[in-house]
């Protein structure tokens, strides 16, 4: 069976590893799973960035790369651009910066979308957009079955918590065609996706995440944690752990004050530190405004920027607990990892999240300050909740499985492939 996947956020996250979102990892666990099976023949599409996804998928799989189904003309171009980055590193300055330079001059003269010619595609394929929108010409052929992938409606249902430049969900709704099938990250985002659309719901196919068992896991020595926390100024102190994005929506100043009114009324253990792991995200100054109000609370907070995969597992290990009260997601992979690594986790009680943690972990509004602090007071001062909360979470990460989600998209290839054989 002949299939199609969009590659491009792969292309983009390569280049700017800091860029790389719960998205970039769902895609490229996609690829290899499908690179893997016996029954598809895989083909990569990128409708943006395409020298920089070519370049991805030659470094990932070398002489074993997929085709690219692009226009003939533009591979050409594509294949021209990296010969002449071929000597540069794409985490360096100047292979970024002449990136950059050649993206706007595309995109100045109408060239950042990609083109594709039909007569060059497979008969009887099914194309799959895994984030981006489905490509005109491929949109509009009334023969090849397409999936579109729908991570979450957050821009949409709360406009409030994105810049006006995040218009891609806008973007991909806009031109979705009605025979279109689609597949979301949860039951939770199936709901909203339904509802905002009217879409058939018997179209729209839950398949869920996974957490990577080789990055997430409990395994960590103390050694692997202490060089961890050196590097990271983390320091020897207990600590509890968040990882998002510095924005809004992760509700991280709500956590950073309740942290504070423990900090403040002397609920916590006086050693106890709050290290917030994340990049910079929209309204990031009014989260530095939360945590400098006392010095008492700064001293105690630790803020990381990006963390490199290699360092995440050593870093869940050593935690105290994990703390994710976010206000909406589309899945919730966070609290996922954390369980896998053993890790308690204090979270939202949202349904993408309560799909994900079960009664694995314990549950709070996420905007009630007296339910986060006291399940946190919970938690640090109660080893044999710590240990339940563990065990618990570590049966219910099992549950999860990236064979699991790539079988579930095969199954439902096969169901569309078969449609029109």
């Amino acid at each position: 069976m002949n299939l199609i996947l969009d590659a491009s956020p792969l292309g983009i996250g390569f280049y700017h590893r800091q860029a790389q979102t719960g998205i970039s990892r769902v895609v490229e666990q996609l690829i290899a799973g499908m690179q893997r099976a016996d029954d598809i023949e895989l083909m990569l599409a990128a409708p943006t960035h395409l020298a920089e996804t070519m370049r991805y998928a030659q470094t990932m799989f070398g002489a074993n790369a997929p085709p690219f189904v692009n226009a003939s003309r533009e591979q050409t171009v594509a294949r021209f651009e990296n010969s002449l980055l071929r000597s540069l590193s794409p985490d360096s300055k100047p292979s970024k910066g002449i990136r950059e330079i050649i993206y706007r001059l595309n995109r100045a003269l109408g060239r950042d979308i990609s083109r594709f010619d039909l007569a060059n595609l497979p008969d009887q394929c099914v194309y799959h957009a895994t984030f981006f929108p489905i490509p005109e010409v491929i949109r509009k052929n009334r023969v090849m079955p397409i999936v579109q992938s729908i991570y979450d409606m957050i821009p949409i249902l709360h406009p409030e918590w994105f810049t006006s430049g995040e218009q891609t969900v806008k973007q991909v709704l806009k031109t979705l065609p009605s025979k279109a099938w689609i597949t979301t990250i949860s039951q939770a985002t199936k709901d909203d996706f339904c509802e905002y659309t009217g879409f058939d719901p018997n179209q729209v196919v839950p398949i869920l995440l996974a957490a990577s068992p080789t990055l997430f896991h409990a395994k960590a020595n103390e050694g692997q944690k202490q060089t961890v926390r050196q590097k990271l100024g983390i320091g020897a102190a207990p600590y509890l752990l968040s990882l998002a994005t510095l924005e809004p929506r992760k509700n991280i100043a709500h956590l950073i004050r309740s942290f504070g009114q423990l900090v403040n009324g002397g609920d916590l253990p006086s050693d106890v530190q709050l290290v917030l792991v994340g990049t910079k995200g929209w309204k990031f100054d009014e989260i530095m405004a939360e945590a400098s109000k006392t010095p008492a609370l700064a001293s105690r907070l630790i803020f990381t920027g990006f963390v490199q995969d290699e360092d995440l597992a050593s870093l869940y290990g050593g935690a105290t607990a994990f703390l994710y009260p976010s206000l909406y997601e589309g899945f919730g992979l966070p609290p996922l990892e954390a369980m896998q690594c053993g890790l308690p986790v204090i979270t939202s009680d949202i349904p993408s999240i309560t799909e994900v943690v079960g009664e694995a972990a314990i549950r709070v509004s996420p905007t009630d300050t007296d339910a986060l602090c006291q399940a946190i007071i919970t938690v640090v001062n109660s080893p044999s909740i710590r240990a339940d909360l563990s065990g618990k979470g570590l049966k219910q990460a099992s549950l999860f499985s990236w064979e699991k989600f790539i079988d579930e998209h095969i199954d439902l290839y096969k169901q569309l492939h078969y449609q029109v054989a």
